[in-house]
């Protein structure tokens, strides 16, 4: 099945608003420069250039990709291992089925699955949204992280190793700057803050008004789950047996 991949869009209009409206998914604000930034099309010294150093929220997007090109080149094992150790005794659930319920857009949390149903149908997902999603699986259902990144990069038409990679270890909490690993999205709220009306929501999930899914899971369960998981791994890794 054949994919458009859409222009890029470094119009001063669109920069200029780009601080104001970049978390609303339902605003189409994006600049979709990572797909042409992925294969070449456009430099990111044009990018810089085009986009203008004056517009510092949009230029501090880009330097972030180039900061985790730079993890990646000095630390290569963040490919397959946390980058903080300290979190490696996290004991990952890891349970196929909700995996799966995720990577379909099932988990019956509409942002999550929204954002899942653009992915696989687009080859796209909105940054915010990308954070909500990655958080829910890592952090509500204790899957680890490199499966949500391994399908990311299965999927995204702007794939980057190293972005791909530095942005789910920071959803994880595992990474170079991580959130806290007791910082756990609630995808209720999010979805209030950034589509109180649905419109993102609906676009993706036409059927949300009639046969949509249950919640696999209670966020308040899965938010106490996720931080004492979090706190053994810790100890585990401190105070090994």
């Amino acid at each position: 099945m054949a994919i458009d991949v859409p222009d890029y869009d470094l119009s001063l209009p669109l920069i200029s608003s780009y601080e104001r409206l970049r978390n609303n998914p339902f605003a189409d604000a994006t600049s979709y420069l990572g797909t042409h930034l992925r294969f070449g099309t456009i430099s990111i010294r044009q990018a810089f250039r085009d986009a203008g150093m004056s517009h510092t929220t949009f230029i501090k997007e880009l330097i972030w990709r180039e900061f985790f090109m730079q993890i990646l080149y000095n630390f290569p094992s963040v490919v397959t291992s946390n980058f903080k150790a300290k979190y490696d005794g996290i004991k990952w659930r890891n349970n196929q089925k909700e995996f799966e319920l995720w990577c379909n857009g099932k988990t019956g949390y509409p942002i999550v699955d929204a954002g899942m149903n653009q992915l696989n149908k687009t080859g796209l997902m909105h940054n915010r949204v990308r954070m909500i999603t990655a958080g829910f699986l890592c952090k509500h259902l204790l899957i680890d992280w490199r499966w949500g990144e391994a399908y990311f990069a299965s999927k995204l038409l702007d794939y980057d190793l190293s972005s791909n990679n530095g942005n789910w270890q920071w959803a994880a909490g595992t990474g170079c700057d991580a959130a806290p690993y007791f910082r756990v999205f609630n995808p209720i709220i999010q979805l209030e803050k950034f589509d109180k009306n649905l419109e993102y929501v609906k676009k993706w999930i036409p059927e949300l008004d009639t046969t949509y899914c249950k919640q696999i899971v209670d966020h308040k369960f899965a938010r106490d789950r996720a931080i004492e998981t979090y706190k053994k791994g810790i100890l585990r890794k401190l105070n090994p047996m």
